[in-house]
């Protein structure tokens, strides 16, 4: 899903990439661009690269939506706009009110009650959540390669025996995969592994 692309932080040029056979001295020197996450989602999951995927999962009331609006407004104020499609919830009070209790109000941060059909213009997009979206894998295969420099974070509900529609087949495809549960989330991926703890 992600393609290998050439890094700076502050400079984003597209690297070509090679095909065939290659020595280990060149995929030793090849170089990702990252988004130059930091704080306590660094933390969490790493550094990505732009254009990373993650699916999220746990119980209902686990506090993952918060956290995710954390993380949202985290991205908005220091890597770009993101978009917090909010289908659980839609615009409703206990939205309005994890907005407000999280201050999860910036420029950058857009909110919808569904995934738009173009989403060209955002570096970030939140599909909260999957199951109440209809999205099959498909359908999260084909948003990723319709944008492959967008990162997509699509968040589960999971039953007590840790079972979710889609999600299990989904994890082969991510690069990150966060779970929570009982006060804390757990990160693990292609960029790094962690827990911190979280507030409902």
């Amino acid at each position: 899903i992600i393609g290998l692309i050439e890094s700076t932080s502050s400079k984003k040029k597209q690297a070509s990439i090679p095909s065939g056979i290659i020595s280990s001295e060149d995929l030793a020197s090849m170089h990702f661009e990252t988004i130059g996450l930091h704080g306590k989602f660094r933390e969490l999951i790493g550094d990505p690269s732009v254009g990373f995927t993650a699916m999220v999962f746990g119980q209902p009331k686990s506090g993952k939506s918060t956290l995710m609006l954390e993380f949202a407004l985290h991205l908005a104020k220091n890597h770009g706009k993101v978009l917090y499609a909010a289908i659980e919830e839609g615009y409703g009070y206990t939205l309005k009110e994890k907005v407000s209790r999280i201050g999860a109000i910036h420029p950058r941060l857009q909110f919808s009650e569904s995934v738009p059909k173009v989403l060209s213009q955002y570096d970030f997009v939140f599909v909260d959540s999957v199951s109440r979206a209809g999205l099959e894998l498909d359908d999260l295969v084909k948003l990723k390669n319709q944008n492959p420099r967008t990162g997509f974070v699509f968040i589960f509900h999971s039953t007590k025996d840790g079972r979710f529609k889609g999600g299990n087949e989904l994890a082969h495809e991510v690069d990150v995969i966060i779970n929570v549960e009982k006060g804390q989330a757990n990160g693990k991926g292609r960029f790094g592994q962690g827990t911190i703890s979280i507030d409902n």
